[in-house]
């Protein structure tokens, strides 16, 4: 940020050292009147600093941004209502609206409204070309003198202003079909017992299942070991994993593959909590969120919260997005967003999908990006050995178009 208080300018400082040379040689030879005209000079500067000092601006805005949510890529309009209150301030007043480098680093202007109080607006455009949450302003001003002999920098009363850009979220129709997303888990689960604690779900004991979830009662009464079930059969349960790997996308900024698979999982997501499935979104940093019980318009704005937060991931392996195994238990459904692949990626994605009915991945199409692989490629072949329906997308292709080869 720029120094705030009262200093000359160049033309300020230029001015006092001549006046002082002047008045110092007019001294030495012993012409008063010239010492007078260079200690006028030199008073000019610090005159022109006093003055500043004293009439200080004040000046107070009121920032509306319209919307105060926006998808990456898209952009907002920003309205400053200026007021000053300083009667005395003679020149024009340079603004600044300070903003993050990745909303364009701010916008400068200038009012020029002459002695008086007075009100403006002042309106512009905000880019949004990343995911996050944004702080707009302050708002910093700097006020001069009318010779240009010195300037004043200052902060104007008033708060910041917040400006959340969310993934962008496709329409992608409805659940007809669904792509092959199914119920979760179990299909066919036993209710033993009449009431109390007997009366719950419950299954054989499988390679994988946690000793933690196994219902001992039950498992003295069949005479094999016995676990819970966690969710209801009927409830429709759906895992997405989205690749945040920085080594494996393509592009930057919105129109690159990173921002396309965000974009791919938040639309995918969004549709599925619609449909009231019970969802977790996946990455190679961890669990990015889990819906849990939460259904409709409350676990999609949570949804997305948590997308907005998400950032790239120095991991170079997929495999980390999916190592915990308890985690997709349960997902009738698998769908995956990534970047580049590499054997081992579609190698832990396959193991991971080996209990899913529906397995789905969105992959780039490395030589239409420019980045053809033969590693990328195999990877694919390997996922669709296992069962994967593998669609490419490329660049600047809209999500529903891709989503809708798969769910034909």
């Amino acid at each position: 940020m720029p120094r705030r208080g009262t200093r000359l300018t160049g033309r300020g400082l230029a001015l006092l050292l001549c006046g002082a040379a002047a008045t110092a040689g007019a001294a030495w030879l012993g012409e008063r009147d010239l010492v007078w005209l260079g200690l006028a000079l030199t008073s000019l500067p610090l005159l022109a600093a006093v003055y500043l000092q004293l009439a200080r601006p004040r000046v107070s805005q009121h920032r509306t941004l319209t919307p105060d949510t926006v998808a990456v890529g898209s952009a907002t309009h920003a309205v400053l209502q200026v007021a000053n209150q300083a009667p005395a301030q003679a020149s024009a007043l340079q603004f600044v609206d300070d903003a993050p480098a990745e909303l364009g680093g701010g916008v400068g202007f200038v009012i020029a409204r002459g002695f008086g109080r007075w009100r403006q607006a002042v309106g512009y455009t905000l880019q949004a070309d990343k995911r996050g949450r944004f702080e707009v302003g302050p708002l910093l001003g700097t006020a001069g003198d009318p010779f240009g002999l010195a300037r004043r920098r200052f902060t104007a009363a008033g708060g910041t202003s917040l400006l959340r850009v969310t993934p962008r979220v496709w329409p992608l129709g409805d659940l007809a079909g669904g792509a092959g997303l199914g119920a979760a888990g179990d299909a066919t689960p036993q209710r033993i017992g009449q009431a109390g604690q007997d009366d719950v779900l419950v299954r054989e004991h499988r390679h994988g299942d946690g000793m933690r979830r196994v219902h001992w009662r039950m498992t003295a009464k069949q005479g094999d070991l016995m676990v819970r079930l966690e969710e209801h059969p009927w409830d429709p349960s759906s895992t997405l994993i989205v690749d945040t790997r920085r080594s494996a996308h393509l592009g930057s900024g919105p129109t690159g593959s990173l921002e396309w698979a965000v974009s791919a999982v938040a639309s995918i997501a969004a549709l599925l909590v619609e449909g009231r499935y019970r969802l977790a979104v996946l990455a190679p940093s961890g669990t990015v969120f889990e819906s849990g019980h939460t259904v409709g318009h409350a676990a999609r704005h949570a949804m997305l919260e948590a997308l907005t937060e998400l950032d790239e991931s120095e991991e170079t392996w997929l495999g980390t997005a999916v190592a915990d195994p308890e985690a997709l238990a349960t997902s009738a459904s698998l769908v995956a967003a990534t970047g580049l692949l590499h054997a081992a990626d579609a190698a832990a994605l396959a193991a991971a999908g080996g209990r899913a009915r529906s397995l789905i991945a969105l992959v780039p199409d490395a030589r239409a990006w420019g980045r053809p692989s033969e590693d990328h490629d195999d990877a694919c072949r390997l996922l669709r050995d296992h069962g994967w329906t593998v669609e490419a997308y490329r660049p600047g292709e809209p999500v529903p178009d891709v989503w809708g080869r798969v769910a034909r």
